[in-house]
């Protein structure tokens, strides 16, 4: 008798063994399908990829593997019982023309469910008055915290952005984020604010309406979004973050099994050509990257010219909360320079200056000046701050490092305490000239830059990024 309920058990075992085998080796094939699909839309013209020279197509095989490696993260590390912030871009993982001032972080939620998010940040004063230049060390210059309902691009169709598939719920900035004496905040998170709780919220379960299809519905947030964005790049410092399932603190997580995986090799398969897809459609179609696709006698991108700040096109998404936007493009050569010169009647709390190459990635920030921040260039003596794109260094502040690329996107992004009125938003306008004609068109006072100091410069660069993406 307990011969045959042991060859009972070890035959069960062996069934259930081949089963998730053959199971798991599907979903591998599965995989590595999703993954050669990817790497074709690198090449593949029906993808609208940028021109496959030495460097773009170098860059492409990067730019795949970092939404490889983020998908990799966020299936195998991230579970709404047991959340944890992941790091959504890095110097690795770079898409969506991301910030280089900003550290993204995402954690996933249950909108059902409550969460605590405690924090810890330096000194805050910048964060009430808006002043710059006090002394370190500080707090980011301006931190947000979003409830959003998916991330963007995981359809591989632009018509997810008509959809209101992804959607911020609700946000809490540090302007008006409760903080103690010594830095330390709590933030809940739940579908609706209990009874007598006064501190810090944000929803989770909201109802609201769809600027492109009008309906409206009841919306669940997916993931908890954070952006800390710094501008004082020397002496800011990253936040202390920790979020906690509230009914869940204690728990064993489940280990993993041969179901479960399998769904997530699968959903890897999916999200990862859908991402590229995504993006290329996106430059190509919606911001007209490489020509005027409706033949209405204008791109939407202009090319060496900038668009009026303003909020994000798709009507809020989860864009920063309360960021405006500038965008165009530069094309450049050797001996040439893009100067933007931008005009703010008020003083934005947060300004940022970024480029970014043809698969919407910025440039390397940690070894190049390839972005720069309100602090790291401030306003000159005529009221406006003056950036200077160029692939070389014309030897003034204000050089925006294109690190090589003679073609690429322009963002400036402004964050405000409060939005202006329209005769007080900013003011852009961008003019391609000859690099020897460059000192003519700036203010007669505008600081020289030495190659000792650009060296400075790029050294606090490199000390700030690896602090803000340590690994330890």
């Amino acid at each position: 008798m307990k011969q045959s309920i042991w060859f009972g058990l070890v035959l069960a075992m062996t069934v259930s063994g081949a089963f998730a085998n053959e199971q798991l080796d599907k979903s591998w094939q599965t995989f590595i399908e999703g993954l050669q699909q990817a790497q074709s839309s690198l090449t593949d013209p029906a993808a609208f990829p940028p021109e496959p020279t030495d460097r773009n197509l170098s860059e492409g095989y990067r730019y795949l593997l970092g939404h490889l490696g983020r998908l990799i993260e966020m299936e195998m590390r991230q579970d709404p019982r047991f959340p944890e912030f992941f790091r959504s871009m890095d110097m690795l993982r770079k898409w969506t023309a991301e910030n280089p001032d900003t550290m993204y972080l995402k954690a996933p939620i249950d909108a059902t469910a409550y969460y605590r998010i405690s924090g810890k940040a330096e000194t805050t004063q910048e964060w009430r008055t808006s002043e710059r230049g006090l002394p370190g060390p500080k707090a980011p210059r301006l931190v947000t915290f979003q409830t959003i309902t998916d991330v963007p691009g995981s359809t591989g169709e632009l018509a997810e952005m008509r959809d209101c598939r992804n959607q911020t719920l609700d946000f809490i900035n540090s302007f008006e984020l409760a903080v103690d004496e010594d830095g330390h905040f709590d933030i809940l998170v739940g579908p609706e604010r209990p009874d007598g709780h006064t501190g810090n919220f944000l929803r989770s379960r909201k109802r609201m309406q769809c600027p492109g299809t009008a309906k409206e519905e009841e919306r669940d947030a997916q993931f908890l979004s954070v952006r800390e964005i710094f501008s004082d790049w020397e002496n800011e410092r990253p936040l202390e973050l920790e979020i906690v399932r509230l009914d869940a603190i204690g728990e064993n997580r489940p280990p993993m099994t041969a179901v479960l995986m399998s769904k997530k090799l699968e959903t890897i398969a999916e999200v990862l050509p859908n991402q590229i897809r995504f993006w290329q459609l996106l430059q190509e179609i919606t911001l007209e990257a490489r020509g005027d696709v409706n033949a209405d006698g204008r791109r939407n991108m202009p090319v060496n010219d900038v668009n009026p700040p303003a909020p994000p096109f798709t009507a809020g998404g989860v864009a920063g909360a309360q960021q405006l936007y500038s965008g165009g493009m530069f094309d450049l050569e050797e001996n040439e320079a893009l100067l933007v010169k931008v005009t703010a009647p008020k003083e934005p709390h947060y300004i940022g200056f970024q480029l970014s190459n043809l698969w919407f990635e910025g440039p390397d920030q940690q070894n190049y000046v390839s972005s720069l921040s309100g602090h790291q260039l401030p306003i000159a003596s005529d009221g406006s701050r003056y950036y200077i794109i160029a692939l070389r260094d014309p030897g003034v502040a204000g050089w925006v490092d294109t690190t090589g690329l003679k073609q690429g996107f322009i963002s400036l992004r402004f964050v405000f305490r409060e939005t202006p009125e329209e005769q007080d938003m900013p003011r852009a306008t961008a003019q391609r000239v000859n690099l020897r004609e460059l000192e003519t068109l700036l203010p007669p006072d505008t600081p020289k830059v030495s190659p000792k100091q650009r060296q400075n410069e790029i050294g606090i660069r490199q000390s700030h990024i690896k602090l803000r993406w340590r690994g330890h």
